[in-house]
Parts: structure tokens; C-alpha cells; sequence
């Protein structure tokens, strides 16, 4: 078991934030209708405010961050897009928040690995925040493994943080917030406009 000592030290090199989408980005409850067609669709799904502006913070502390998830419903790429259309995002002061749609197990992997190395980094220099077994795999590669409170014990396990609160109500905030508080970095301080 890491000591909080060396928990912080391994946060303070984080250069990426990974996040998987339903469960950690998006609270994995799914709100269904009838479509116009008449079928049923999904409607909505439950993301918190507060978690767009964790990433935002961060982005602006200069972590880079992507969404891997294995969904292609349209809401992870929509909140993607309008997190790229910021005033900051749009300026160029802040890198693009990558998106990797239908990405699950070992592609999830394949895929992150790619990203990587494309921006010359280290598996060692990644965060990744997961929920569930589709994730596992990443996250024993990533040099940093967050989790959601209502994860699945075998992701929890391995985490070396536990988000106090649930994915998609407040986990991503949390552990933004833990990466900024380790690198001493207040939050007010950073240009998020």
C-alpha cells in the first residue's frame, strides 16, 4: 500500500487526465422516451456542472485531458464539444480535450497508449479515472488511478484515489481538485476566461 507521501508525489507527475465516460463523467443513470420516430431513446444523461469546471481547471493548470469511453450516443462528444468551445478552449490557451468514442478493454488501452505516445509521454505521466471492470485494464498501466465512490470494488482496489463523491455528481471535481492541491495550486488563481 502507498503512503499519502508518495500518493501525492505520483499526482504531482501527472501530465494527462484520462476519463472514462458512463460512471465517472456521466452518473451511468439513463433517462428514456419515445423518439420522434416513436421508438424509444435515450434522453438525457445525469453529468454534474462541477465536474466541467474541474476539467476546465485543470486544462488551465496545463493537464492535458481526454475522454475515453465505449459509448457512441452523442453526449460525451456534445459535452466534449462544448467544453472546446470555451473562451480559453477557443483561444488556443488551452490544449483540446481529446475524445475516443466505442473504446472498451483492450482497444481502451490501444487507444491510450497512441495518445500517448503521439504527445511524447509516458503511460508513467497518465491519470485515469475508471469505474468498472472495462476499465481495469487501463488503470493498472496508468501511473496514477482515480476512482468514483460508487466504483466496483476490483477498480476501488487498485485506485490510489477514492473520489469522496459518485461519477457524473461531483468525482471528476474531486480529484481535479486533489491534482491542483498537490501541486499547490489555487484554483482562483488559474485563467479560466
Amino acid at each position: 500500500m502507498k503512503s499519502q507521501e508518495e500518493i501525492k508525489n505520483l499526482a504531482k507527475g501527472v501530465k494527462v487526465a484520462v476519463f472514462d465516460g458512463d460512471g465517472v463523467i456521466f452518473s451511468g443513470q439513463v433517462f428514456v422516451g419515445p423518439g420522434a420516430d416513436g421508438t424509444f431513446k435515450e434522453l438525457l444523461k445525469v453529468r454534474s456542472h462541477l465536474d466541467g469546471q474541474g476539467l476546465s481547471l485543470i486544462r488551465s493548470a496545463g493537464i492535458r485531458v481526454a475522454v475515453v469511453t465505449a459509448e457512441k450516443s452523442g453526449f460525451a462528444e456534445s459535452l466534449v464539444n462544448k467544453l472546446n468551445n470555451l473562451p480559453s478552449a477557443k483561444s488556443g490557451a488551452w490544449p483540446p480535450i481529446e475524445i475516443f468514442t466505442q473504446q472498451i478493454g483492450e482497444s481502451k488501452l490501444v487507444t491510450i497508449e497512441t495518445w500517448l505516445k503521439g504527445l511524447g509521454l509516458a503511460w508513467s505521466e497518465c491519470a485515469y479515472m475508471g469505474d468498472d471492470v472495462g476499465d481495469f485494464q487501463v488503470m493498472q498501466k496508468a501511473g496514477f488511478k482515480a476512482s468514483p465512490a460508487q466504483a466496483e470494488s476490483l477498480v476501488k482496489n487498485i485506485s490510489d484515489f477514492v473520489a469522496p463523491r459518485q461519477g457524473g455528481n461531483g468525482a471528476v471535481r474531486d480529484f481535479c481538485n486533489f491534482l491542483l492541491e498537490t501541486r499547490g495550486i489555487d484554483p482562483t488563481t488559474l485563467n479560466l476566461w
